[in-house]
């Protein structure tokens, strides 16, 4: 529709730009043709204006038409059409002097007054002439109408009667065109909108009326013919332009009328100089040709007595559409009352100086506060002083974005508010700043409940995780993470009601042992920190008062001890990296023993590190192919060939490089996955002494389990199972158990142990000499090999030289316990000739190579067969 109109609108500006040239050459055409045709040049200017008359009729036509796939009302295109036709009608009355006889009388006496009576009507129609639809057409025609009768009088009684009665002829054509001419001018000059193109529309009317009148008046004797035939084509020409042009622009620049009509007060005849001035001037006419004459015509009898009915009738209407525009408004201002007084919102009018002039019912029931409380105050003194300078300038902006602030309410409480400014001080009805208030309350506590629960942890009342980062990020100093020992055992043993009844408890004690200055959060669920702007001594200070103040006994309703660790760290490369650093710290607190206080270290930093990445990796090392077995041959020390290999793990981390397998052992162990470590190497190295055995060599080959594993149940069955899936004798198989972690507890040992052999594997105690098993103890360990530390063959530093005494010992007891000894450790000559000396038949050592891959032990075994 918005496009459909803008080009009729630019079509219309077309067709006004073209009708001033078409007109032109229309006219003078005829005006060119009349001559040659016999006619008079005053005829031919009369013909020539009927021309450009029926020519902006047609047009006027095609403008209905496109105002009705416009979408205009009916009623503007309906007056639209009678402006076409009453141009139409112009043109014919135009041609009618120049027929002869009855004819020519009949189009005069009655297409003249029909022609400006659809002129008239269609002024009235015209969008922006009136306002109020059909009925206020009619009442600014019954305006026109009064004005016109006390005028039309006043030409009766001082002008037509000078000379006797006028005519029939002369009194009609009179009064019409002064009704015409009358009803147009009023119209144009009371014009709401657009006012110029509505006074140009009406010019063109009354021009086009007097022309119509000028016609039936033509003076019979031929001195005064030419004159008025010019004048008449005068006044149709000018008024089909301008009335075409003031149509076209209506239009173009009027509303696009879609709200139901409705009543509006013009104001009495008195209120209106415009009106009421003619009516003095007839009644005054009326009263001095009455005095003057002493009588009075019947014509002007009959037309004072319309004029005053013409008056009285306009005022009752007037006053009728009075009490309806009344009943109206009485009926909004009601609505508007019982909007007001149902709402939640309280409206305050702010005069010039924000002083409250008016405040809605509202006001009392919302806030307590009554008029006189109110009124006549200034504004600003009714909220806070804090908020008073961001609403003062809320007001002076008139600003329609809700604004806080806290209002004073009728019983000397503080009400937080929001409001909002409409500025109607330029319209009359209002001519002040209306306010809208309304209690947010409810919602202030929420966003305030919801902002803390964002800042503090609900369970202790300290600062959380996010405000100690936002601290961290602006602050310098150092930061103390506390960790408590043993707090998941007293959640297990008491249940969570007295654990967190503990947490709340530790809080306070943070609390109340840091500085005004310092920041205690909660960040984890039993871990909490404290960051403190002071330097490093006093930093450890600080750690050492908070360590032994958590550490005293807690009575939740039942007496809990713990302690805590605690990490330190400088403050420094951005708040998340502080924190880690911080809880690294703790960690190596908390693995050094309970009570303890550690600062965060570099180093510590990258072995921990190292740990977590192990720990990370580990579970699924084997299934990506990073473990590996090295073998160490165990030698014949008398012949010079392998007899046995022991196998060792080896993991090769793409990042890290090789582990030890004893580094390897301890993550396991920590992660609680050694069962599966062991159990992959001793499927491997069955593996690999299967292919071996295959291959004709004869060997046997040890493994190292730990005792935790090797007394667990099922143990045997996995032994038994890797025996039985790569077909190797069980004799051929050593269990290699550490004797460091044997201990002087046997007792869990020694089934176990009964168990491995009753299959038929052997087992062996390495590194003896290293731990607590002492001689007396290898008569109840059922092993069946020694491996015996180099400590026990090595010859102490400053001694004379000779076989150790220790080796001796311990090969002879191994040779009356029916076990075989081997020398573990062997690295020169010396330790070789010793060991033999000492009757052991075995060893094993650097001295014959360090563990390598099984091709290693391949080679070693080929040269063996070479010799």
């Amino acid at each position: 529709m918005t496009s459909g109109v803008g080009g009729a609108h630019r079509s219309r500006g077309r067709w006004l730009m073209a009708s001033a040239p078409v007109t032109i050459a229309a006219a003078g055409v005829v005006l060119l043709g009349g001559p040659l045709a016999g006619l008079d040049a005053a005829t031919a200017v009369v013909l020539a204006a009927a021309v450009a008359a029926a020519l902006h009729g047609c047009w006027m036509f095609r403008l209905a038409a496109e105002a009705r796939r416009d979408g205009r009302p009916g009623r503007v295109t309906g007056g639209i059409v009678a402006l076409g036709a009453g141009l139409v009608g112009a043109a014919v009355c135009a041609t009618a002097p120049e027929g002869q006889g009855a004819a020519a009388a009949a189009v005069l006496a009655y297409a003249g007054p029909a022609a400006g009576a659809a002129l008239v009507g269609g002024l009235l129609l015209l969008p922006g002439v009136t306002s109020g639809g059909i009925g206020g057409g009619a009442r600014r025609g019954l305006d026109g109408v009064c004005v016109a009768l006390w005028k039309y009088l006043i030409l009766l009684t001082l002008v037509l009667d000078l000379d006797g009665e006028p005519s029939a002829a002369v009194f009609v054509t009179c009064l019409l065109a002064v009704i015409g001419v009358t009803v147009a001018v009023v119209s144009g000059v009371r014009a709401p909108y657009p006012r110029w193109a509505a006074v140009t529309a009406a010019g063109g009317v009354a021009l086009l009326v007097l022309g119509l009148a000028v016609l039936p008046l033509l003076p019979a004797g031929a001195a005064h013919r030419d004159a008025w035939l010019l004048a008449a084509g005068g006044l149709l020409v000018a008024g089909s332009v301008l009335l075409w042009a003031g149509a076209c622009r209506s239009l173009a620049t009027a509303r696009l009328e879609t709200a139901p009509a409705r009543a509006v007060a013009d104001g009495t005849l008195i209120g209106d100089p415009l009106l009421v001035a003619p009516v003095l001037a007839g009644g005054a006419a009326v009263l001095y040709t009455l005095f003057s004459r002493g009588r009075i015509g019947t014509e002007a009898m009959a037309i004072g007595a319309v004029a005053v009915f013409a008056v009285v009738l306009r005022e009752v209407l007037e006053a009728a559409t009075v009490r309806r525009f009344s009943g109206q408004l009485d009926a909004q201002v009601a609505s508007f009352r019982s909007l007001v007084a149902g709402s939640t919102d309280v409206i305050l009018v702010l005069d010039a100086d924000l002083s409250v002039r008016w405040q809605s019912p509202a006001a009392a029931r919302q806030f307590g506060l009554s008029e006189r409380e109110v009124e006549g105050k200034p504004f600003v003194r009714l909220v806070h002083a804090e908020d008073a300078a961001a609403v003062r300038q809320s007001l002076g902006t008139a600003a329609a974005e809700p604004c806080r602030a806290r209002f004073h309410d009728g019983f000397g409480a503080w009400r937080h508010v929001e409001f909002t400014v409409t500025d109607q001080r330029e319209r009359p009805e209002v001519a002040g700043l209306v306010v809208h208030l309304r209690d947010v309350g409810e919602r202030h506590e929420l966003e305030t409940s919801l902002q803390r629960t964002t800042r503090v942890d609900p369970l202790t009342g300290l600062a959380n995780r996010a405000v100690l980062t936002r601290e961290l990020t602006a602050g310098a100093g150092f930061l103390v993470t506390i960790g408590l020992d043993g707090f998941a055992g007293i959640n297990d043993l008491h249940g969570p009601d007295v654990g967190d009844a503990l947490l709340v408890e530790v809080a306070a004690r943070i609390r109340s042992m840091i500085g005004g200055g310092d920041v205690a959060a909660r960040i984890d669920g039993d871990e909490f920190a404290v960051f403190t702007r002071v330097d490093k001594v006093h930093a450890y200070t600080l750690a050492t008062r908070l360590l032994g103040g958590l550490s005293e006994p807690y009575d939740p309703g039942t007496v809990v001890h713990l302690s805590a660790g605690i990490g330190l760290t400088p403050v420094g490369g951005g708040p998340e990296e502080t924190v880690r650093r911080a809880g690294l710290a703790l960690r190596r607190a908390k693995r050094s023993g309970r009570g303890r206080i550690e600062w965060h270290d570099e180093a510590v930093e990258e072995a921990y590190v190292r740990r977590a990445t192990l720990e990370q990796h580990l579970p699924r090392a084997a299934e990506r192919g990073e473990f590996d077995l090295a073998f160490h041959p165990v030698y014949d020390l008398v012949e010079g060939h392998p007899v046995g290999v022991e196998a060792l793990l080896r993991w090769r981390h793409p990042r890290l490089g090789t582990i030890p397998p004893l580094e390897t052992l301890a993550v396991a162990r920590e992660l609680g996955v050694t069962a599966a470590v062991h159990e992959w190497v001793l499927h491997r190295a069955c593996r690999q002494l299967s292919l071996w055995q295959h291959e004709g060599y004869r060997l046997w080959m040890s493994v190292n389990v730990g005792c935790d594993d090797f007394v667990a149940p099922g143990f045997a069955e996995r032994l038994s199972l890797a025996l039985d899936s790569h077909q190797v004798e069980p004799a051929d198989l050593v269990v290699e158990l550490a004797e460091r972690e044997v201990g002087a507890d046997l007792g869990r040992l020694a089934e176990p142990l009964a168990t491995v052999r009753s299959i038929g594997v052997r087992t062996a105690l390495d590194g003896f000499g290293t731990g607590a098993t002492s001689l007396g103890h290898l008569r109840r360990l059922p092993a069946d090999l020694l491996k015996v530390d180099r400590s026990l063959f090595t010859v102490p530093a400053g001694s004379a030289g000779g076989i150790a005494p220790i080796i001796d010992v311990v090969v002879k007891l191994g040779q009356r316990l029916n076990v075989t000894v081997v020398a573990h450790g062997l690295e020169a000559e010396q330790h070789l000739h010793l060991v033999r000396s000492a009757g052991c038949r075995l060893g094993q050592g650097h001295y014959y190579g360090t563990p390598g891959p099984a091709e290693r032990v391949e080679a070693a075994l080929v040269r063996q067969r070479t010799w």
